[in-house]
């Protein structure tokens, strides 16, 4: 375990990360709105969730690193290696502006982490292209098509304009983070065969077993979750021959 700290090298670095990420950054009103009003409990409970925020959107910079690299070696289309590319650089645009949030409420707080467990698995013995597909289940298919709605909501009921517009570029980038699983199991599905897409739905239903806890830790949502679950999720999935939705009902019950 290690403490999750975060560097800037400055320079040429910083100059063309800031040509990726835009000028959108800039023009959040960073000086508006007074904190100063929160008391010291909601500022630290608002500076672990963005720490935490921070760290998560690190670990899906590595999650999108490891599927590039199996989407080069399953030597799939130029066009859509080449879109999912330019995602670890979102990711690590969004670790920023999580850090600059939780710097506004005083600064990040001390967060143990596993450096060797940023990277999700895949299963051994699978050939490139099985690889490629479970990554791009775990990671968009079922990682950013559920957690997108939920940003989305966050967003509608963000209470100040530093928090939306932070959010807004975020909802913003995972839109197309969303997508690419279900453009990578349209190309490859064709090539897997019967027993790879059995492969591919014990993966699926393993992913969706990690979302479990989100059902459990926020009862009110429930409902809202599963709906995001049937729709964005588990419909998607049956329409390609992997079926996930009895399973997840008969776990969350």
């Amino acid at each position: 375990m290690a403490l999750f700290e975060l560097d800037w090298l400055g320079g040429t670095a910083e100059r063309l990360f800031h040509e990726h990420r835009g000028d959108r950054l800039e023009s959040i009103p960073w000086a508006e709105g007074s904190v100063s009003s929160l008391t010291d409990a909601e500022r630290d409970g608002l500076r672990i969730v963005w720490t935490q925020s921070a760290y998560q959107e690190w670990c899906a910079a590595a999650a999108f690193a490891a599927l590039l690299r199996q989407l080069l070696r399953a030597r799939a289309p130029v066009d859509l290696i080449g879109m999912a590319g330019s995602f670890v650089a979102d990711e690590m645009v969004h670790v920023e502006l999580a850090s600059r949030m939780a710097n506004r409420y005083g600064g990040g707080v001390p967060l143990e982490v596993d450096p060797g467990a940023v990277e999700p698995l895949v299963s051994e013995g699978v050939d490139e292209l099985l690889a490629a597909c479970e990554l791009g289940i775990r990671v968009s298919c079922v990682g950013e098509s559920f957690s997108l709605p939920i940003l989305a909501q966050e967003l509608s009921v963000a209470p100040d304009p530093v928090s939306r517009a932070v959010l807004q570029r975020i909802v913003a980038d995972e839109a197309s983070h969303a997508k690419v699983g279900w453009l990578i199991l349209d190309w490859a599905l064709p090539r897997v065969g019967k027993a790879g897409l059995e492969q591919l739905t014990e993966v699926a239903r393993d992913a969706v077993d990690a979302l479990i806890p989100a059902l459990s830790e926020a009862p009110s949502q429930a409902r809202f979750f599963e709906q995001i679950f049937a729709t964005r999720v588990a419909g998607p999935l049956g329409r390609r021959g992997i079926s996930v939705q009895e399973q997840l009902f008969q776990t969350a019950s």
